[in-house]
C-alpha cells in the first residue's frame, strides 16, 4: 500500500515551512491530507490511492519524455528518456527538434551513448532512466522534442515534449539597467474621475492620466488588475478586482463609448445617450461617491448593444469587420469561452436564475466543453459575438492609451496587476477541461503581522501536476495576455511563483499546507514572456516568501516590493530609503492599507475597531505604537534633511496629515535607492478614506471609493504641480548617486 504521507511529499506538500519570524512550523497531516484530496486524489481509501499513484507512474514511464522541459539559454540541459531495460544498446535513437519557427534540426545515435542515470520497476517492468543531452545553442522559444528509438524489431515512439528554451534574465529597460531612478503613479482605475465619463473611470481617463503623468516627469502609470469581472451579476459587493472572473480578459466596465470608431456613425445609440434621461443618470453617476458598478454597466451595455446590432460590426465585407473577426480568430477558445459565459450568465439571470458562478447553472451547462454549451453558443451565436466585441473594444483602447504613453516618450507607460487568482465559480474554472484548478481549497496565507489569523481569499488554486501535464500552456497564455500594453507588470503574492498555501475549506487558515511548484520552470516562463514583450517584472514579495525564491527572483532581474511602513530597523526606526534594495519599487501605501491621511490620523484603527477587526484594547495598544511610530518618522525625515522647517519636529504638533509633511514623505522616498517609487494619486489631495479594508466584505464598500477630485482639477493644483516637480528633481538626483 501507499505510504499516503510520503506520496504527499512526493506531489509536493511540504511538512513545514519557516514563518516570518524564522520560527520554522510543523504543518498538520491532516491539513496535508486534504491538499491531497484536493488534488484528486482518493485519500479515504488505500487500495484506490495505490492504484492511482501506480496508473500515474505507469502513464508517465509510457510516455517516455516528460511533458515539458524549461531550459536556460546557452546552459547545458538534458532530458529525462524512459526505456525499458529490455531494448538493446545496438538500438537507434532518432531525436528531432521542431524549433517555434517550423526549422527542423536532426540528430541520430546509438543508445549506448545516452547515459543511464537511474533504473527503476514499474508494474513488474525494469525501465532505464537515461539523460539526453541538449544542443546548447537553441533558440528562445516554445519548441517540440520528439524521439524514436528503434532496435531493429521495434519502433518505440516518445510522446513530444515540449521543450521551452527562457532567459535567465527577466527585461529591463536600458535606462533603468544604467541606473535612472523613476516614480510614477498608482490608481484604482475605476476611482478616476472626469467630466466625461460615466461614473467610473475608464481608458480614455487612463489615457489622460497617463499624458499628464508623463508631463509632470512620471514613468508610468500603476493600475489595479483589469481582469474580466461578472458583467450580469448585480450583487453590489462582487467588484474586487482581485477575485475576477477571468486574468486573460479585460474588464468591459472601463470602456468609453463615445471613442468607439463607429459610435458616431450609430444614429440611435447617439440619440440615446445625448437624450435628458440619459444625461440626468449620467451626473448622479458621476456626482456619486461611490462606483455604482451595476447602473454603469446597465447604461454602458444599453448602448453598447445597439451599436453591435445596428451596425452588423462582424460583418467580413468591411475593414472594421475584419479587423473583428481576426480579433475572435487569434481569441480563439479562450475567447469564444469567455463570451459564452458572459451570455449565458446575463440569459440565465433575465430569467431569474441567481447564476453568480457556473454551479448554478443548469446542470448541461456546467461544463465550457458540453455538447449543451455549444447547443446554445450557436443558438444565440449573436449574444455571444456582442460580448466578443466588448473584449475586441476594451483591448482596443488600453491598446490606445498604452501608445498614447509611448508618444510622450514614457519609460513604462502602463504598469498592470496580476491577481493571484480567480473564484472558484469564475469563467476561468468553468473553461478548464484539464481539471487544472482545485475547487476543494482556497489560496491564501499562513499567520503573519499583516494577517495573524491567517487569511483565506477564496480563489481556486492550479494544480502544479496538472500544468506540467499541459506544458504550462494555461500560464503561458496568461503571462501573455497580462504583459501586453504594459510595461512592467506587478505578480501579485510572489511567493505563488514557489509555493502557495491551500487551505481546505473545513478548515480555519491556519490549518492549510504548502504546495509546492516548479519554481525554476515559472520563473523561466515568466523571464520569456518578459523579454518578448519587453515588460518589466515587479514580484510583490511581501509576507511569508522561502529564502531561496527571493534570490531566485533577484537573480531573474525581477523588482522586489520595498513598503515604507513595513522597513523598520530593529530599534523601531524607520529605515533610511537610501539603504532600500536598489532593485525594487518602493511605496508608501498600496491598495491594502489606509492612505497617507488616513493612516496619520488613524482612520484605519477606528474604523478596524467599529468593523470587529481590533477589539479596543488591541485597538488602543495600536493606537499608542502608532503615535511612536509617526515621530520616528518625523525624527528621520528631519535627520535626513527631506523635511524643511514647516514640518514640525513632534508629531503632537501634527494632529493630522499636513500638504507639506505629505511632501516630505514623497520626496523622501523619491531621493531612495529604489529604481521605481509608486505614489498614490489620492494622496496628493488628502483623500481620507482607503480603497479596501482587509476582513471586511459587506462592512465597507471595498473597491468602489472614488477620487474627490477630477482629473483636470488635480493636476491644475498649485500643490501637485510644486510636489511632482520636487519628486522629478529628487529621483534626478538620486539617479546620480
Amino acid at each position: 500500500m501507499t505510504d499516503i504521507q510520503k506520496f504527499a511529499d512526493k506531489v509536493g506538500i511540504a511538512r513545514s515551512y519557516v514563518s516570518v519570524d524564522g520560527s520554522v512550523i510543523q504543518i498538520s497531516e491532516q491539513a496535508r491530507l486534504a491538499a491531497l484530496g484536493a488534488m484528486g486524489y482518493p485519500i479515504h481509501n488505500s487500495a484506490k490511492l495505490s492504484a492511482a499513484a501506480a496508473n500515474e507512474q505507469e502513464r508517465n514511464f509510457a510516455r517516455m519524455l516528460d511533458p515539458v522541459l524549461v531550459a536556460d539559454e546557452g546552459k547545458l540541459s538534458f532530458a529525462y528518456l524512459r526505456t525499458k531495460a529490455s531494448c538493446s544498446e545496438k538500438a537507434v535513437l532518432k531525436m528531432r527538434i521542431v524549433l517555434e519557427d517550423k526549422t527542423v534540426r536532426e540528430d541520430s545515435f546509438l543508445l549506448s551513448e545516452a547515459e543511464i542515470a537511474d533504473y527503476t520497476d514499474v508494474a513488474g517492468c525494469e525501465y532505464d532512466i537515461r539523460r539526453l543531452f541538449l544542443p546548447t545553442d537553441l533558440p528562445l522559444g516554445y519548441h517540440r522534442l520528439e524521439v524514436t528509438v528503434c532496435d531493429g524489431t521495434e519502433e518505440m515512439q516518445a510522446v513530444p515534449m515540449s521543450l521551452i528554451v527562457a532567459p535567465t534574465k527577466c527585461y529591463v529597460p536600458e535606462a533603468m539597467a544604467q541606473g535612472k531612478k523613476v516614480w510614477g503613479l498608482s490608481v484604482q482605475l475605476y476611482a478616476l474621475r472626469s467630466r466625461d465619463n460615466w461614473g467610473v473611470g475608464d481608458f480614455a481617463d487612463l489615457k489622460d492620466l497617463l499624458r499628464r503623468t508623463a508631463r509632470r516627469g512620471g514613468s508610468f502609470v500603476g493600475l489595479n488588475p483589469l481582469h474580466a469581472g461578472y458583467p450580469a451579476n448585480p450583487d453590489p459587493d462582487m467588484v474586487s478586482p482581485y477575485s475576477p472572473s477571468s486574468r486573460q480578459w479585460l474588464n468591459i466596465i472601463y470602456i468609453r463609448v463615445e471613442d468607439i470608431p463607429e459610435y458616431a456613425a450609430c444614429v440611435k445609440a447617439v440619440e440615446l445617450v445625448n437624450s435628458k434621461s440619459f444625461q440626468q443618470k449620467l451626473r448622479a453617476l458621476r456626482d456619486r461617491e461611490y462606483v455604482d458598478y451595476r447602473s454603469v454597466l446597465e447604461l454602458k451595455l444599453s448602448v453598447l448593444r445597439v451599436l453591435f446590432d445596428e451596425l452588423r460590426l462582424d460583418d467580413k465585407r468591411s475593414l472594421r469587420g475584419r479587423k473583428f473577426l481576426d480579433f475572435i480568430e487569434k481569441g480563439g477558445r479562450l475567447l469564444l469561452n469567455m463570451a459564452t459565459y458572459d451570455a449565458l450568465q446575463a440569459s440565465l439571470y433575465a430569467q431569474g436564475v441567481n447564476a453568480w458562478g457556473f454551479d448554478e447553472f443548469p446542470k448541461e451547462y456546467r461544463q465550457a466543453d458540453s455538447p449543451f454549451v455549444e447547443a446554445w453558443r450557436q443558438e444565440h451565436l449573436q449574444d455571444v459575438r456582442f460580448y466578443c466585441y466588448l473584449q475586441f473594444i476594451a483591448q482596443e483602447q488600453l491598446d490606445a492609451a498604452f501608445a498614447a504613453a509611448k508618444a510622450e516618450g514614457m519609460l513604462l507607460c502602463t504598469y498592470r496587476d496580476l491577481a493571484v487568482g480567480v473564484a472558484p465559480g469564475s469563467c476561468d474554472v468553468w473553461s478548464d477541461n484539464n481539471e487544472i484548478y482545485r475547487r476543494k481549497a482556497s489560496i491564501g496565507a499562513p499567520p503573519d503581522p499583516l494577517g495573524p489569523r491567517g487569511q483565506s481569499w477564496g480563489l481556486a488554486p492550479m494544480d502544479p501536476w496538472r500544468l506540467q501535464q499541459v506544458a504550462y500552456q494555461p500560464l503561458i497564455a496568461l503571462y501573455r495576455s497580462n504583459m501586453r500594453a504594459c510595461g512592467a507588470l506587478r505578480i501579485d503574492h510572489a511567493a505563488g511563483i514557489a509555493r502557495f498555501w491551500w487551505v481546505p475549506p473545513e478548515n480555519d487558515p491556519t490549518n492549510g499546507a504548502y504546495v509546492q511548484n516548479k519554481m525554476h520552470d515559472i520563473l523561466g516562463i515568466i523571464a520569456l514572456e518578459s523579454v518578448r514583450q519587453k515588460c518589466l517584472i515587479i514580484a510583490e514579495d511581501l509576507g511569508t516568501i522561502p529564502d531561496e525564491l527571493r534570490v531566485a527572483l533577484k537573480s531573474y532581474g525581477m523588482y522586489s516590493y520595498k513598503l515604507f511602513f513595513g522597513e523598520r530597523a530593529p530599534d523601531g526606526g524607520f529605515i533610511a530609503p537610501q539603504h532600500y534594495e536598489p532593485q525594487a519599487m518602493a511605496a508608501i501605501t498600496t491598495h491594502d492599507m489606509p492612505t497617507l491621511r488616513g493612516w496619520w490620523e488613524n482612520l484605519d484603527l477606528s474604523m478596524g475597531e467599529k468593523f470587529g477587526i481590533y477589539t479596543s484594547m488591541v485597538a488602543a495598544r495600536l493606537v499608542a505604537e502608532r503615535k511612536n511610530a509617526k515621530q520616528r518618522i518625523l525624527d528621520s525625515l528631519h535627520g535626513l534633511m527631506s523635511a524643511g522647517p514647516d514640518v514640525p519636529r513632534n508629531a503632537n504638533d501634527i494632529p493630522t496629515m499636513t500638504p507639506a509633511l505629505a511632501k516630505a514623505l514623497q520626496v523622501h522616498m523619491c531621493r531612495g535607492s529604489c529604481a521605481l517609487y509608486s505614489a498614490q494619486l489620492e494622496d496628493f489631495i488628502g483623500v481620507e478614506k482607503p480603497v479596501n479594508i482587509p476582513g471586511t466584505f459587506r462592512e465597507y464598500p471595498n473597491w468602489r471609493r472614488k477620487l474627490t477630485l477630477n482629473l483636470d482639477e488635480i493636476f491644475s493644483l498649485p500643490y501637485v504641480l510644486d510636489l511632482t516637480a520636487a519628486m522629478s528633481a529628487a529621483r534626478e538626483s538620486a539617479s546620480k548617486n
